[in-house]
């Protein structure tokens, strides 16, 4: 994992919840997180493996708050930490330690552990906001917040909307001294479509599949939201604030193509070479982000050689036919046209943790 030294001084409070900005080196043990230093250049951030992008993403550096005891003592409050690159020494690294002056949102100290005062608690976002928004932004003890909009993403003729996931969060709590992981994580879902026949007869002849619409069908499907709260205890799982919901049938068409962008599914014969729309299906193109929430409903229209196969609701084998998502977690929707006279079509769905794992990813069946 790749982090920071970051050093910081536990030292006398100035009132029951605020520890002073002065050194006070206790035990004399730096906080670190993950690795002291790293090799020019960075690679992929093995603790922060948001989206394959992690070293990427925190490149643009994170903001981090710090507690300690039973009392939670502010130990850092917001400190901003910046990846730093030294090419003389041929290291890079994570630092936090300066003013204003050296282009930091605020003066930060070193910090060093206390050995009396367990358990250190963690809370972090990545990327830092710009400094001028930092303020907004809660990271206490208690609570995170925060105050910038999310939306959902869409994807016509296999061009996704131009949306990103603003913020990735991450939580540690440490009872003995020791270097700090912070595993970033999703607040938001993917979904993603995969369409194939494991007819092989079928895809044998003339197959080719246009005018794909997955639409969403029930109500009060949330397509925005103005900001992010959540309880300390977990950050993962919070409240998208002050929610927009899709008003027409527009907002709710997650995926659309036409007939100019029919595509032979002769070769797609099965899951692993399934056909997805607006995605490769890989690792490193995991679908459309969405904002989780729960009793999402779906349908499907396609034509096939022209034929048109209209609202098709996508019912899994169980005989699911809602769906809740929840953050860090891609969903993946196959449908199976496993045959035309008459129209069978199988459905089913996977779950995938949406991150990456060394040699491949663990994916749970949803029908199980």
């Amino acid at each position: 994992m790749v982090g920071a030294l970051l050093c910081a001084s536990l030292s006398a409070c100035s009132s029951d919840t605020t520890i002073h900005d002065v050194e006070e080196h206790h035990d004399d043990i730096p906080m670190q997180f993950g690795q002291a230093a790293v090799d020019v250049p960075l690679t992929r951030a093995a603790a922060t493996r948001a989206e394959g992008q992690g070293s990427k993403t925190l490149a643009q550096g994170f903001l981090v708050s710090c507690f300690k005891g039973s009392s939670k003592l502010t130990v850092m409050d917001r400190y901003e930490v910046k990846y730093e690159t030294d090419p003389w020494e041929n290291e890079s690294k994570w630092g936090y330690v300066g003013k204003k002056a050296d282009g930091f949102w605020q003066d930060q100290v070193q910090r060093y552990w206390d050995q009396s005062a367990f358990p250190y608690q963690f809370y972090a976002i990545s990327p830092c906001p710009a400094h001028g928004n930092i303020k907004n932004f809660e990271l206490s003890k208690d609570q995170l917040v925060i105050p910038e909009p999310f939306y959902y993403q869409t994807c016509n003729n296999e061009t996704r909307d131009d949306v990103k996931e603003p913020y990735y969060v991450a939580a540690a709590s440490y009872s003995t001294a020791d270097r700090v992981a912070l595993p970033f994580r999703h607040i938001m879902s993917k979904v993603r479509f995969g369409i194939y026949s494991s007819n092989t007869q079928l895809a044998s002849s003339n197959f080719n599949l246009s005018n794909v619409k997955v639409k969403v069908v029930s109500d009060n499907f949330v397509i925005a939201a103005k900001g992010y709260t959540a309880s300390t205890a977990d950050i993962f799982n919070g409240t998208f604030t002050t929610p927009t919901k899709a008003s027409t049938d527009a907002d709710k068409l997650l995926l659309q193509t036409d007939k100019a962008h029919t595509k032979d599914l002769s070769t797609a014969t099965d899951k692993d070479h399934a056909y997805f729309a607006g995605s490769d299906g890989s690792d490193n193109d995991k679908g459309l982000l969405q904002i989780p929430q729960k009793g999402v409903k779906l349908m499907i229209s396609f034509d096939i050689n022209s034929t048109p196969y209209s609202d098709i609701p996508i019912v899994v084998k169980n005989g699911d036919s809602s769906f809740d998502w929840a953050p860090n977690n891609i969903y993946t929707y196959y449908i199976n046209i496993s045959d035309l006279s008459p129209l069978t079509i199988e459905f089913s769905a996977q779950l995938s943790p949406w991150e990456d794992v060394e040699g491949a990813n663990i994916d749970t069946n949803l029908e199980k």
